[in-house]
């Protein structure tokens, strides 16, 4: 093989076999295996005192829901669409405020499906207020959601009407 491609190791030949030969090893017990000084330093990427510059972009965003929790949306030109996940009774009256306003509500009751009695409480409010008080319409989106409209809107049943079927 060639000398020059091979990569030399910092300890000789006998350096290797004194420290694998059990009987020399015993006889002279001070003899170190390594005879060059012991690492100083050691360079890493990661402590560079150097830090590379994070380009900051002109875009600022910003958390609208935490800045106007209760921003005034216009609904001139269409319908508010709110997601709502109901807890507990209070929530209802949340939702009666937004079918008052004109606006849609999609409503999940996974976190309240075990519980039969608080349930039926919220279905007979709703089914009161939305339906009866205020003429609007509940629809079973899914096993867990509702779908509650307010008067100036009504739900379809079925899908043959619809314009995008042929």
């Amino acid at each position: 093989m060639d000398d020059q491609s091979q990569s030399k190791l910092p300890f000789g030949e006998e350096e290797v076999n004194i420290l694998f030969d059990s009987d020399e090893h015993d006889k002279n017990p001070s003899v170190k295996p390594f005879s060059n000084k012991p690492i100083e330093s050691l360079v890493m990427p990661s402590l560079n005192s150097k830090k590379n510059i994070v380009k900051k972009n002109s875009v600022i965003y910003h958390d609208l829901e935490r800045l106007y929790p209760d921003a005034n949306i216009s609904s001139i030109n269409g319908f508010v669409i709110h997601r709502a996940n109901l807890l507990g009774l209070n929530g209802v009256y949340q939702l009666f405020d937004w079918a008052s306003d004109g606006d849609i509500s999609v409503v999940d009751l996974k976190d309240i499906l075990a519980e039969d009695e608080i349930l039926n409480k919220i279905i007979q409010k709703l089914n009161d207020f939305i339906i009866s008080d205020l003429n609007g319409e509940i629809l079973q989106l899914s096993e867990t959601r509702l779908l509650i409209l307010p008067p100036s809107c009504k739900g379809m049943k079925g899908l043959e009407d619809e314009a995008f079927l042929n």
